[in-house]
Formats: structure tokens, sequence, C-alpha cells
């Protein structure tokens, strides 16, 4: 599953523009000189889940590059450092949108994810 939401994540963020809004994140901060940047391919472990607490993707040592994923996934890590554990919030219009990723992700659906950087390239 969490293969599939990446495939369609580089799909979509192909069609999407960068986004205007600031993300609403609390972070737990660890020492470090490495950060994510937007061009940077990370290893993570994250869970996404929606505004009801429904699990709708998760990841254990999950590599990409952040240019493959929806916008407001990528602007969530940014400034991130390894060992960094975020939670924070995606709009719909930095996310899926109104087209939303059916089955599991709805139309103008609201996402939180909890993410934790373990390697930075």
């Amino acid at each position: 599953m969490r293969l599939a939401f990446l495939c369609l994540a580089l799909a979509l963020s192909a069609c999407q523009s960068s986004p205007d809004g600031a993300l609403d994140a609390a972070s737990t901060e660890y020492a470090s000189t490495d950060r994510v940047v937007p061009t940077s391919t990370v290893t993570v472990d994250y869970v996404g889940t929606l505004e009801d607490g429904t699990e709708f993707d998760s990841g254990s040592n999950a590599t990409f590059p952040l240019g493959g994923v929806v916008p407001g996934f990528r602007d969530g890590l940014v400034g991130m450092e390894p060992g960094e554990t975020r939670t924070f919030d995606v709009p719909p219009d930095q996310g899926y949108g109104a087209q939303g990723a059916p089955p599991a992700i709805p139309p103008n659906a609201t996402l939180t994810f909890e993410v934790t950087v373990r390697e930075i390239r």
C-alpha cells in the first residue's frame, strides 16, 4: 500500500504548484548538521492519518526523493534533521486536493503525518 501512495504522490506532485500557506507542525529537535531541503532524498518512518484518525498509509525505513511527493508532505519535512520526529497537517490544497486518492483518501481531506527522519541524502 505504501508503494502505491508514493507512486500516486509522484504523479500528483508533477501537476501541483508549490504551496503558499504554512503548515501546522510540532517537532522534537535533535542536534545535527544535516537538514532536509526540498531536493533531498530521505529515509523516514511515517504514519499518515485522516482527520477522523483513520490510518491511510505508513512506512518504516521508506526512502524516496522529496521532489516526488505532494507539496505539503515535502514542506513538512524541510528543515528536519536525522533523528527528529515531527507531526504536521497537510491541507487539501497541498495534498491530494478535490480529487483525493480513492479509496483511502477522500476528496478535500486534511492529512496528518507523524514522520521521523532516519537519513538524508
